[in-house]
Parts: C-alpha cells; structure tokens; sequence
C-alpha cells in the first residue's frame, strides 16, 4: 500500500462525475443505486502521495474491509489508459483509485468521462495480482 497525505475537502465535481460513470458503466445496478446517492456528499480525507488522483473518503481501516464496486478503464486527456476502482461496501463508497495501465506516472489523473468502460471491454481480463486487489489497498504507479 502507497503513503496517504491527510486532506479534508469535499469531493470534486470531476470526481463525482468519474465515480458516478464507472458505477454507470461498471456496477452492479444494485450498487449503482444505492451508492451513486451519496456522491455529492462525500468528504476527501485522504489521497495517494505517488501524484496520482486516487482519494479516500474514509480512513484506511483493517476491520472495516472495502472492496472493488466498479472496476473499469479509461483515456487521460494525454491519451495514457487509466485503471478505475472505486472502492465501497454495501453501504459506502470508501475511495476512488487511479492506477497505471499505459499512462505512465506523470498522467496518473482523472480520465475523460466519455472514454470510461468495463475494465474488460476490449482487454483480456487482467491477471495479475497486484493491480486486482481483494481489499482495499492502492497499489498506485509505484506498485511493482
């Protein structure tokens, strides 16, 4: 797991809108309803040091296990691919993470809201474990 820096803002309009497409197009509709409620009140409390957009709405907490609510991929305004995990319960969204996959470390933000899919559409699924993890954990441009 990456170093967090400790914020306390409100979420972006931009994050909202990336959160709100990857549950659009890569929830399930069960989830897409019920956390896509809450977006526009969630509070920033931490984000990632590496550079990258990944935030966190609640603080990283062993007993509390969030795991992947959407997963997808998108463009950068660069051009560079971007992985998308937004991160939750059944009641929350916990964090949005922003990984590498071609985009290089420089252009770890936040894509273009019109390229964003399921994280498999076009791709073969993904196979490695660090980029896929089962709990929340940022494994961000510095991830091996």
């Amino acid at each position: 797991m990456t170093e967090r820096k400790k914020l306390d803002r409100r979420i972006s309009a931009d994050e909202v809108a990336v959160i709100r497409e990857a549950l659009n197009v890569a929830a399930t509709p069960t989830e897409r309803t019920a956390l896509a409620k809450q977006l526009d009140g969630l509070w920033v409390v931490s984000a990632c040091t590496c550079g990258c957009a990944s935030v966190d709405f609640v603080a990283l907490n062993e007993e509390r296990k969030s795991t992947p609510v959407a997963d997808a991929m998108a463009e950068t305004a660069r051009g560079g691919t971007v992985g998308i995990i937004v991160w939750g319960t059944s009641q929350q969204i916990t964090g949005l993470e922003i990984y590498d996959l071609g985009a290089g470390p420089d252009d770890l933000r936040l894509p273009v809201l019109a390229s964003i899919r399921r994280w498999y559409a076009g791709r073969e699924r993904r196979q490695s474990s660090w980029n896929r993890p089962q709990v929340r954990g940022f494994y961000c441009a510095v991830a091996p």
